[in-house]
Order: C-alpha cells, then structure tokens, then sequence
C-alpha cells in the first residue's frame, strides 16, 4: 500500500508538470486559435536558463527566477511575432500555417540549446528547498514535490480570477473567436495575440523554474513535455483550463500506477489507453470548452 501512495503522490507532481505545459497550450490557444508546439520547448528554455544562472553564473534564486521569467516571456514574444502573426491574419487552409511554423520554430529552439549545452555534462539544479522532505504515514513527500503542486495550484487560481474577473481575459478570449468583430468594439487582435504568448511564455517559465531541480539540465525534455501536455489536452478537453488540469493529473497518475504494476518500458502506453477511453466516452474530453463568449 505503501508503493501505491508513493506512486499517487509521484503522479500528482508529474501530472502537475503535465498540467502546467498543457495551461501554456491552452493560455495560448484561448486567444489565438493556436496550439504553440513549442510550448515544451519554452519549458526546456527555462530549465536550462536555471542551470545556467545558478551553475555558470552563481547567481542567487532570486536572480533565477526573475531572470527565467523575462527570457522564457521574451522568447515565446518573439515567436509570435516571427512565426505565428501572420498565419492568424489568414483564413481558410493557410490559417493552420501556424502547425509547421510552430514546429519548426520548436526544432530550432532545442538546435540552438543543443548546439550551446549538448556537450555539458548533465548535473543537478539547485533548488530554493532542501532534497529532504518529511513523513506522512509510510510515505514520503519532499519539499520540491511540494512546490510542484503549489505553484500548479496558484496558476491555476490566478488564471481562474484573470479570465473571470478582468477585462484583458475576456478581451483575449473573444478575440480567438472573430478577431475582426473584435477590433471594430476597440480590441487590438495584435496586442491580445502577444499578451497570450508572454502569458504562454511566462508559464512554461514558471514550470522550467519549479522542475529544473528535478529533471536536471537536460536540453532535450522539451520534446517529451510538448507530447505530454498535448495528450493532457487531449484527455481534458481542448481550450479548456480545468481540462489541462485534469488531463495532467490524470496522465501523471496514470503513468506512475502503469510503472508500478505493468511495466515501465511501455508507460507511453498510459497516454494512448486514457485517450481512448475517455473520447470514447466523451469526444470533447473531459471537460468541454465553453462556446459562449463575454466580450
């Protein structure tokens, strides 16, 4: 019963991790129509700009985050404007553009941290909290796990509050829906395309920040979480928050049960089942995005 516990608490960090990729996916996509496929990318970003400011430059944690939080922001800013702004004033077929363009700036941004770190030795990130955490039955939950899930837990809330009770929020949801109908009541399509791509950077930021203690500086996860966070979506429901929320958590359970009493060489495997057994039942996902907007 023990392994089990231990199992349940290992996937509710991991599916936390899921789950903040996912709410990029989906910060970005409520304003844009646009699923950013460099979104894992953007996370690998912050976890290597971690290792960076507290392994080369002995920067302290304050440094470190506000340093990841600008980069990471100004990164997803500058996609947006290179690769992504012109496919959303199309329409028709050449709007989805954005699908190889999104990609293909994913494939350049891991290149160029490759190309820079690839010859380092992978090595452990420093964390603000200890390795050692403390007891709850026979199970044990260290204090990074636990910042994990309450940064999870407080982009979850002030994304709640921002869509809900600011004027921005719903400013950048109705422009996903008709970006012309919007500019003619006074909303700036451009300006709401580049708040949800900072918004989508700063995210992954905060999540490269929280797990680069945990997955060390390894350039090439950000592939991994890109898929991840998807099928999260997938199983969550599309443009949905609380659908990225369960989605992740549901995916990171899931994978860590598998590993436990199946076998872990096949935990993509997890993934697909859940996938198929959710839109088998539901095929909006769990939770189905709103159609109706407040603008």
């Amino acid at each position: 019963m023990t392994l089990f516990f231990d199992a349940v608490i290992a996937g509710l960090v991991i599916g936390s991790i899921y789950g903040l990729v996912g709410i990029g996916y989906t910060v970005v996509f409520n304003a844009t129509r646009v699923f950013n496929l460099a979104q894992g990318d953007l996370v690998m970003v912050g976890v290597m700009t971690s290792y960076y400011v507290l392994d080369v430059l002995k920067l302290p944690q304050i440094a470190d985050i506000a340093i990841i939080l600008v980069f990471v922001g100004v990164v997803a800013m500058f996609e947006e404007r290179t690769v992504v702004r012109i496919f959303l004033k199309k329409s028709g077929a050449a709007s989805f553009g954005w699908f190889i363009a999104t990609l293909g700036f994913s494939a350049a941004v891991e290149t160029i941290v490759l190309v820079s770190f690839g010859n380092h030795p992978i090595v452990k990130i420093g964390s603000p909290f200890p390795l050692r955490g403390f007891h709850v039955g026979g199970v044990i939950i260290g204090y990074r796990q636990i910042l994990v899930i309450a940064t999870f837990v407080a982009v979850i809330a002030f994304l709640d509050l921002f869509y809900r009770k600011t004027w921005t929020g719903q400013a950048m949801r109705g422009t996903a829906e008709d970006r012309e109908a919007a500019s003619l009541i006074g909303i700036n399509p451009v300006t709401m395309s580049r708040i949800a791509f900072l918004m989508g950077g700063i995210v992954a930021g905060i999540a490269g920040y929280v797990i680069a203690p945990i997955t060390f500086s390894d350039p090439s996860v950000g592939l991994n979480f890109t898929l991840k966070g998807f099928l999260a979506l997938a199983i969550g429901g599309f443009g949905s928050i609380r659908g990225a929320v369960a989605g992740g958590l549901a995916l990171g359970v899931g994978e860590q049960l598998f590993d436990l009493y199946v076998d872990p060489r096949f935990e993509i495997v997890t993934g697909m089942l859940l996938i198929l057994l959710v839109l088998s039942l539901r095929p909006e996902g769990l939770f189905k995005s709103s159609t109706a907007r407040t603008v």
